[in-house]
């Protein structure tokens, strides 16, 4: 069912909108998180609430059990920062006037983000539209921000091969990129053929490694509707 709607909008309204673990403003960017997970007796009570920005939720959903690095976010502590955060909310307003850090999207989702935008490029691939790279900067960067090794092996797995793809078009695609368009001879047409090729596998691949990472990171928290 999901949060009540009415309490859900009462909690938001506490905490104004910020993050209680960072404590930055996030407009929309917010999302309610069940402390303790469904899956594990948790249920859809406001007290099992938490709002979190889209970085923290992911921090806060991403840690593998299986191989774990850190410290992982329990129900315990998230409810202390719950707790910390409104009643600073509550009791010292001036708070809310310090300067925000600038809002920056967190690897894991703009990782999601690049895919997203890298399924429209994979359609790119008839003769008049094809050309345009791939994007793998939110890749490399999860990697070097530490946070793509903390993902599941059946998680990382499906990405690691999308990316791989990916990279080998861009290279097929800058081979022609750098020939006359179309030219004649057999460098031209094997670059334009392999780039084609290897598109066309991305596409499965690109959703397969979206719908991985969604997954994970999923929590259903569709508002409910208040009882009458």
């Amino acid at each position: 069912m999901g949060f009540n709607r009415t309490e859900a909008n009462k909690l938001l309204a506490r905490c104004h909108r910020r993050c209680c673990v960072c404590h930055r403003y996030c407009g929309i960017k917010i999302e309610l998180h069940h402390i303790q997970p469904t899956e594990d007796g948790g249920d859809d009570s406001i007290e099992n609430a938490i709002p979190l920005c889209f970085e923290c939720h992911a921090e806060v959903q991403l840690y593998n059990d299986a191989h774990p690095r850190g410290r992982k976010f329990r129900p315990d502590e998230l409810r202390e920062h719950k707790e910390q955060w409104l009643k600073i909310c509550g009791g010292s307003p001036g708070a809310l006037l310090m300067p925000q850090r600038p809002y920056d999207v967190g690897p894991i989702q703009a990782l999601i983000d690049e895919l997203v935008f890298n399924t429209e490029i994979s359609q790119l691939i008839t003769d008049d539209t094809i050309g345009t790279l791939f994007l793998v900067a939110q890749f490399e960067r999860s990697i070097a921000e530490g946070l793509f090794s903390l993902l599941p092996d059946q998680v990382r797995g499906p990405i690691s091969s999308t990316y791989a793809t990916l990279m080998r078009a861009n290279m097929s695609l800058n081979k022609m990129a750098i020939m006359p368009w179309g030219g004649s001879g057999s460098a031209w047409h094997h670059a334009y053929a392999d780039a084609k090729k290897t598109i066309e596998r991305s596409q499965g691949q690109i959703q397969e490694a979206l719908n991985a990472l969604l997954a994970h990171l999923s929590h259903k928290e569709d508002d409910a509707e208040p009882s009458a």
